[in-house]
Formats: structure tokens, C-alpha cells, sequence
């Protein structure tokens, strides 16, 4: 693509405003090309209008020191007075119909072809004449194709390429390039406003069908055509802004905020019926699965509360709150813009009820009524044939006939959606997992820092290696605010509500304390009832497996109804289909593995027919492509039971390499904690006495190691709770509870929330904890100078974050009294606790108003700017640019001196 391409005239029989929207763009390139050539400071202004780039081309055309060339140049400025209709000019033409007139009568389409090929001819000419060495950064190249400069802004650019739609570009050396040459801007506000509708309207409009006019302070007047399914719509709307920024559409009806125009052309109520039509069948989906493990159970309970932990965020004051206040606080604030999107990310435990809490809440929002609260548009990624979030959200939108994959962005956009992502940890099977960054990229790209996206995973570890990505590409040009909920296990006054309602006995009468901890999750409460009230003599885990077997084997039959596979052979075929898995970071095997591990557990070749029966194991199949099926088990729940029960039936080498491999979650220790424990002659402490020892042997050692995410929560299970001393090194877990007595010694231990209880002793070297609880204890638990480890302290009178009020709480003396020392550590710790990017100011390093970043002005605003001031002297911070429209922002990130021990 060339200057050639880019200004060339459309065909004869192009509609006429197609040739009329084409002078304006010849026009601009043209002006840029008179930019270029004078090489230094320009009075361009962007993005411009046909009357703007004439008067440019006029004024500045001198800078193509070639009398010819400045002759072409003037003709061309002068072309928009061209007579293209009875006493009608290109100008007055364009000006009637892009301010919403009607089309001229008996417009000629001739002479109108004939001043845009004219054009083309001369700026060619004048290109070709070699006065512009150096097209960048005014033109630059986008997917092969090149584009012409539309917008400028400190943070940001938009360039127009011939045919595709308009692209932001966030690339420093091209913003300093543009900076440098100091073009000029308009009405920024009004600007910015006219190309988020352009950008809006893709999602909706007729392809190229989208003209704009911002000619402040004139309403913007937009000429388009809706598509619909009976065929297009031609449309023109007006838009304004208020004094106080708000975005308003001048409706047939009055103004009405932006939003009520998207509402109208999406047809919002017909919308929401459709997303309801398809979220019910979700629904009956995954009652499907309950009913065939438990029988009516599920439908008979009615729900109990399942409680959250915030981090990273404000809402619920970083309490326990429920779930569905959770959702109504996220509703609640994205209608706030905070130039970053926001991104939820809900972890927690296989059957822990994530599946139906964000279904609830999806169903919430889309209920009847008229108001313009967002709407949750739910992606269940488990039960979709996809190989990106991009394709599930575009095959999402589209199955309503109403969306596409933009226009869903564009609602998200305007806080009218929010995109539910359940079971992100699972999509991460198609060929993302180990960089989760790049399933998100192309949608946070397009939603450009506005927006809220939920992503449910089943644990930590999905979460951690997003949040390592960002941290990797904190450079990104539209880095999310993350906001970490964690479903919490359900607690002793929940149980109890549950099975009050019953016809079951008390739990205590049938399982043992270790077994007892693993009805925190909904689906083993439902299994225990399911277990208490049946006739068969088996224990607890048994009952649960076999209640599965049973359900697998019926689908596995030959043509004369006799089971292919006993409970045996499937049990040894799920351990296998559970490791590779694990091994594998995905959570489906291929069609090929499946049978390839069947018979590596049977020790036997199978028959043709068993390697197809197979298919219909696991549940539920999904493509990876039009050759290659994959396989997954029907509940996580019961993935993670077979891998426990794999872990426990190899020998321990083996074992223990499968554990330094693979990260584990909480469920899945605790489970092999309960099966060993059932097991003569076998203890979990050999097992951690053989993993520890090839944790501590890895050098260079890094805290994100699988092995020490399965040391941290096997290692929590056993020894969280105990009599005398204990001591660990390299682990990383995300809740450890520390209880028994004793001293407990962690080295190189890294940890989120660890609670310490009356009792213990605490010992940590070379640690990092994010929060210590010690209300149920007392300062003398944190022994030597563990505290220098800690951001955060809970007292049972006060919650101290930050080194000197740490210090203060625990009674030692801090020898710097100026108090710049506390300060400084205090706002280092909030940094390092921030879930997202802090974003200020770029003239005063004021925050955004923002609730999550109140602690910015904890000590008053001069307190904050001396500290980042400092911190950028000493090189632990440094400024990026934002881009955003309004006033300039920066964003702070920390530099690898930030976390120096040495230096705080």
C-alpha cells in the first residue's frame, strides 16, 4: 500500500458520498504530505475537517519548495469549490449532507468522479516530484497496509487506513515523534467523542456506511445505515456534550444519554429476552449434571449464600461479603470511567458453586424491565468449540442475532455489559495456558481501557499466571485494573443450613475430621447427602466415585449390552486421562491420548470398538479442530479426585515428580491428605519429606515453580495444624492457617493471607506475605525480624500496612522520627497490594478519582507527591504514558530497585 493507493479515485459507479467522503480524505492526505515536507514544528490540527485541510494545504503548501508542485497543491485545496451539482459545490454538498440534509437533486455524478481522480493525479504528481523523504510519523504502516494520521493526543494516536476501519496506536517512538512535531488540537472532548461513535457504530452499521462531521460547537452529525435483519436502515443522529462532559443523543424524543442510543439500536429489550432464552438453557445444562450425580437433591435445596474475599479492590471494604452483593457492587460502578478496564477475576475450588453464582447473577441482570443497567452477557467456555476468547464472544454475540463480537464490545464499552467469562482456566486449554495474556489481549485492545470483564477460574493458579503476564507486559497499551474475588469455603454455620434442610443425619456421626473438610464446596455437601441417605455400605469417597463409575459405565456398552470397562479399568483410565491433563496444563486429552492411556493403564491393546466407545467418556467432547476431538471430565470436582487418587498410587519418586510438575489446588491436597490417611501404612509426611527435598534443590530458584504451589498447599494441609515445632522452605500458597502449637519456621515463603493462632510461634527469613492476621494472637508470636516480610499486619485493634506503622504495632522502636521512612513504606506496600496500575496525573501526580486508590491521600496529597518524586529520583519507579483522551495521565511502574530489600 503507498500514497498511490491511499488517494486513488473509487470506481465511477461508487455511490456519490462515497466519492465525496473520498476529497476529504484525499485532502488529508495531501496536508500531511505538505507537514512532512517541512520537516520540523507543525500547526497541523487534528483531526480536521474538508474546510480545515483546505485552508492548511493553502497556507502551508509553500513547504514543498517546487512552484509546480505548489500550483497542484493549491488546485487540489481548491476543488472542494468545484461544482458538483445545479449551484452546488463539493463543500456545500458535503456540509448539507453530513450536517443531516438531503442528498442534492441531479448531483453530477460525472464531475464529481473527475475532481476526486483529478486529485489523485496531482498529489501523486507531487509525491512522486521526491520533496517527502520521511512519511512517518504522519503515515505509518498497519497490517501491511498504510494509514494517514486522524488524531493526536499525548497518550494516544488514531490512524485511517483506505478501507479498514480506524486504528488507535499507542507505540512510543510514534507518540514522541508526534510530540516532538507539537500538532494542534481542537475541541479534544468533542473529538474524542465523534471517534468513540465511529468506533461504536462498527459493531452496528453497514460496512463504510459511517460518515461523521465534529465541527464544534455544532452538534456531531452522523450519517449511517443500521443493519438489520430485514436489510439496512439509512440514519442520521446528532450528538452533544453537556458542560460537564456528559455524553447526550438528541433523540426523536429529546436529549437522552448516550447509552439510551445504544440501547435503542441493539434493540435492548428484544436483547435481553434473547440472552435469557440462552442462559436458561445453560441452566438446564448444568442441572443435568447435578441430577444425574445426585438425583433431585439439587433441585429441592433452596440456595445458600455463598460468601466472597475482595483483594485488590474496594468494594465490601476488602471484607467478606456475598456473592450477590459482589455483583451488585461490580453493576454498580461500571458506569464510573477509570481509564483502565476493570478485570474480576472469581477463583475458587472445583464445586465450590462458581458455575452457579455467576449464572444467578447473569440471570439477575437480565430481568424485566426498562432501566439501562448492564447486562451480563455469560460465556461458558467449557461447553463451547473455540480456540480463543475472541471466537467464543464473537459465536456468543452472534447466536442472538442481535450482536456481533463489536457491538458486544461497544455495550462493554458504554457499561451497559459486562462480559462473564466462566471457566477462563479451562479455556486456557486451547494453546494459551502458559501465557493467559494473549487469550485477553485482542479484548482488552478493543476495549481500550473502559469496560468490566468477570473471569471465573477454578484456583489460584490460572490467576497467577495472568497476573505474572501483566506484570511481564506492564507495558501494554491498555493494562486492566485487576480485582481478585475469592469464593470462600463454605463455613460450619452454612453446613449446618444446608443439611437442615435435608433428610440426613449430622456429620459428625460419619466422617472423620479430615473428610469433614471437604464439605466446603456445594458438590461434596450434595454428595454427602446423596451418601447419608443411601442404602449402600461404602465410605464417603467411595460412594462419590462410585455414584460417577456407575453413570460412565452405562454409556460404555457393546452391541450385545455387556459393559466394555469394569469400575477398575475406569478407575485406572481416569488417573491416567487426570495426569495427562495435569502434565499437560490443559483440561481435556485428545482423542488419540485417550486411547493411548487406556491402554497404558490396562496394560492391554483395545479392540476398535472400545477405542470409539471411549468418546464417550468424561462427559462431553469438544472440537480443536475439524480432525481432532478432546475429552474432558463432566465435573472439575471429579478431575481433581482422580488425580489425588493417581498421586497416592504411584510410588513416591514418582509421586513426587508428578507434584513438582504439576501446581495443585487446595481441593486436590486435601484429597490425597484423606485418601492416604485411609490407606494402612501409608502418611502424607513422606510424600512432603520427598517433594521438599527437591523444591529446596532447584537453583536458580523461582517462587512461581509448580512444585511450590503444590509444597504450599500440601504442606498446609498436613502441617498447618499441628503440635511442635515445623518448619517449611520455598513455598507459595495463597492461604495459610497456621494453628496447634509450636514454633513454625517458613523460609522463602510466599504467601497472600497467612492467619497465625494462639499458640504458635512464627519465624520467617526471605519471605513475602501480603497480609498477617494476628487477631487471635498477640504481637509476641512474630519473632525477630519476621516483620520486615510483612505489608500488611492485622491487629485485634488495628490494621497496620507499611513498615513503620507495622513497627509501631509491635512495639519497636523506629529510628527514623522525620516519619519519611513510614510513609515511604506505606505507600510502597499499597503499590505492591495494588491489583492494577496506578494511574495519575502527569502535572501533579494526583490520583484519578478512583475509591480503590484512597490511600493515595492517607498522609495528604504533598505527602504522595514527595514520595513518588523520591521514588523516581532513586530510579524505583518510572512514569509511562496513558492513552486517554482528557487530560495527560501517566501510569506508575515499579522497577526492579522497587522491591530491593536494601533500599527501603
Amino acid at each position: 500500500m503507498t500514497i498511490t493507493d491511499l488517494v486513488a479515485a473509487p470506481d465511477q459507479q461508487a455511490e456519490p458520498l462515497k466519492m465525496l467522503a473520498h476529497v476529504e480524505f484525499q485532502l488529508r492526505v495531501l496536508g500531511l504530505l505538505c507537514a512532512a515536507a517541512a520537516e520540523g514544528r507543525t500547526k497541523l490540527r487534528t483531526p480536521g475537517s474538508l474546510d480545515v485541510w483546505s485552508n492548511y494545504i493553502r497556507l502551508n503548501r509553500s513547504a514543498l519548495r517546487c512552484h509546480t508542485c505548489e500550483v497542484a497543491a493549491l488546485d487540489v485545496a481548491e476543488s472542494i469549490d468545484a461544482e458538483v451539482a445545479p449551484g452546488t459545490s463539493v463543500r456545500q454538498m458535503r456540509n448539507q449532507v453530513f450536517h443531516g440534509g438531503p442528498d442534492p437533486e441531479k448531483v453530477d455524478v460525472d464531475a464529481l468522479h473527475r475532481v476526486v481522480s483529478t486529485n489523485a493525479e496531482k498529489i501523486i504528481e507531487i509525491y512522486v516530484h521526491g520533496h517527502i523523504t520521511r512519511l512517518e510519523p504522519f503515515f505509518i504502516e498497519i497490517d501491511g497496509e498504510l494509514a494517514a494520521l486522524n488524531d493526536y493526543s499525548e497518550g494516544s494516536a488514531t490512524y485511517w487506513p483506505r478501507r479498514a476501519p480506524a486504528a488507535d496506536i499507542a507505540q512510543p517512538h510514534v507518540l514522541d515523534a508526534l510530540q516532538e512535531l507539537e500538532p494542534q488540537g481542537g475541541d479534544r472532548q468533542m473529538e474524542s467523542f465523534g471517534l468513540d461513535i465511529q468506533r461504536d457504530l462498527r459493531g452496528f452499521a453497514q460496512r463504510e456506511s459511517v460518515q461523521t462531521l465534529v465541527d464544534p460547537p455544532n452538534p456531531i452529525v452522523v450519517r449511517w445505515e443500521l443493519r438489520t435483519s430485514g436489510g439496512t436502515i439509512p440514519r442520521v443522529d446528532r450528538f452533544q456534550l453537556q458542560l460537564d462532559g456528559a455524553r447526550i443523543w438528541q433523540s426523536g424524543s429529546g436529549p437522552r444519554p448516550y447509552k439510551a442510543f445504544l440501547a435503542d439500536i441493539c434493540n435492548w429489550a428484544l436483547l435481553k429476552e434473547r440472552l435469557l432464552e440462552e442462559l436458561e438453557e445453560q441452566v438446564r445444562l448444568e442441572g443435568v449434571v447435578s441430577e444425574e450425580l445426585f438425583g433431585d437433591l439439587k433441585r429441592n435445596i433452596p440456595d445458600v449464600p455463598a460468601l466472597v474475599r475482595v483483594a485488590g479492590g474496594r468494594i465490601g471494604d476488602g471484607g467478606d461479603l456475598t456473592i450477590a452483593q459482589a455483583c451488585e457492587q461490580i453493576t454498580a460502578m461500571t458506569d464510573t470511567y477509570r481509564g483502565y478496564t476493570t478485570l474480576i477475576t472469581l477463583t475458587g475450588e472445583a464445586g465450590s458453586g462458581k458455575t452457579h453464582s455467576l449464572l444467578q447473577y447473569a440471570r439477575d441482570s437480565l430481568a424485566a424491565g426498562d432501566k439501562l443497567t448492564p447486562l451480563a452477557i455469560y460465556i461458558s467456555s467449557s461447553r463451547e468449540s473455540a480456540n480463543s476468547l475472541d471466537t467464543l464472544l464473537d459465536n456468543r454475540a452472534k447466536s442472538t442475532l442481535l450482536l456481533s463480537k463489536a457491538s458486544a464490545l461497544a455495550l462493554c464499552r458504554a457499561g451497559l455489559a459486562i462480559l462473564v467469562i466462566d471457566g477462563f482456566d479451562e479455556m486456557l486449554g486451547f494453546r494459551t495456558y502458559d501465557n493467559p495474556l494473549s487469550g485477553l489481549k485482542p479484548i482488552l485492545d478493543e476495549l481500550r481501557g473502559r469496560g468490566t470483564l468477570i473471569l471465573s477460574a477454578r484456583s489460584s493458579y490460572a490467576e497467577a499466571r495472568l497476573r505474572q503476564s501483566l506484570e511481564v507486559r506492564s507495558t501494554m497499551d491498555w493494562p486492566p485494573y485487576v480485582m481478585a474475588l475469592e469464593l470462600l469455603p463454605w463455613r460450619e454455620e452454612q453446613l449446618r443450613e444446608l443439611t437442615s434442610r435435608l433428610p440426613v443425619e449430622s456429620t459428625d456421626r460419619y466422617l472423620s475430621p479430615q473428610l469433614r473438610q471437604l464439605l466446603t464446596t456445594p458438590f461434596f455437601c450434595l454428595a454427602y447427602a446423596a451418601w447419608a441417605r443411601s442404602p449402600a455400605q461404602l465410605q464417603f469417597l467411595e460412594f462419590v466415585v462410585d455414584r460417577y463409575l456407575q453413570r460412565e459405565r452405562g454409556k460404555l456398552r457393546g452391541p450385545d449390552g455387556a459393559e466394555l470397562f469394569d469400575a477398575k479399568a475406569l478407575v485406572a483410565i481416569f488417573c491416567e486421562v487426570a495426569e495427562l491433563s495435569a502434565r499437560n496444563a490443559v483440561p481435556e486429552v485428545s482423542e488419540e491420548d485417550m486411547g493411548f492411556v487406556a491402554e497404558l493403564a490396562l496394560g492391554r491393546e483395545l479392540t476398535n470398538l472400545a477405542k470409539r466407545r471411549l468418546g464417550s467418556l468424561c462427559g462431553m467432547s469438544a472440537e480443536w479442530s475439524e480432525d481432532e476431538r478432546s475429552f474432558r471430565f463432566t465435573h472439575l470436582t471429579i478431575a481433581e479426585y482422580f488425580l489425588a487418587l493417581q498421586v497416592t498410587r504411584l510410588p513416591v519418586d514418582q509421586a513426587t515428580s508428578l507434584l513438582f510438575s504439576v501446581p495443585i489446588s487446595a481441593l486436590c491436597a486435601q484429597l490425597i491428605v484423606s485418601i492416604l490417611q485411609a490407606q494402612p501404612g501409608r502418611t502424607p509426611t513422606d510424600l512432603i519429606a520427598s517433594l521438599q527435598e527437591r523444591v529446596a534443590s532447584v537453583e536458580p530458584y523461582e517462587e512461581s515453580l509448580p512444585g511450590t504451589i503444590s509444597l504450599g498447599e500440601f504442606w498446609a494441609k498436613v502441617h498447618g495444624v499441628g503440635e511442635g515445632d515445623r518448619a517449611v522452605r520455598r513455598i507459595t500458597v495463597e492461604n495459610l492457617e497456621l494453628g496447634g502449637s509450636g514454633r513454625v519456621s517458613l523460609h522463602e515463603a510466599r504467601i497472600e493471607h497467612l492467619v497465625v493462632g494462639p499458640g504458635v510461634e512464627l519465624q520467617l527469613t526471605a519471605s513475602h506475605v501480603d497480609r498477617l492476621d494476628l487477631s487471635k494472637s498477640t504481637g509476641a508470636a512474630l519473632l525477630g525480624a519476621s516483620y520486615k516480610q510483612v505489608l500488611e499486619l492485622l491487629t485485634k485493634s488495628e490494621l497496620a500496612v507499611g513498615q513503620s506503622r507495622i513497627m509501631r504495632a509491635l512495639g519497636v522502636e523506629d529510628d527514623t522520627p522525620d516519619g519519611v521512612s513510614e510513609i515511604d513504606s506505606y505507600f510502597k506496600a499499597q503499590i505492591i497490594l495494588a491489583r492494577g496500575p496506578i494511574i495519575v496525573r502527569a502535572r501533579d501526580y494526583a490520583p484519578e478519582a478512583d475509591s480503590r486508590a484512597v490511600w493515595v491521600t492517607n498522609y495528604g496529597l504533598p505527602a504522595w507527591q514527595g514520595f513518588v518524586r523520591r521514588m523516581l529520583e532513586e530510579g524505583k519507579l518510572a512514569l509511562e504514558k496513558v492513552p486517554a483522551s482528557g487530560r495527560r495521565k501517566v501510569r506508575l511502574r515499579r522497577t526492579e530497585r522497587f522491591d530491593d530489600p536494601t533500599n527501603q
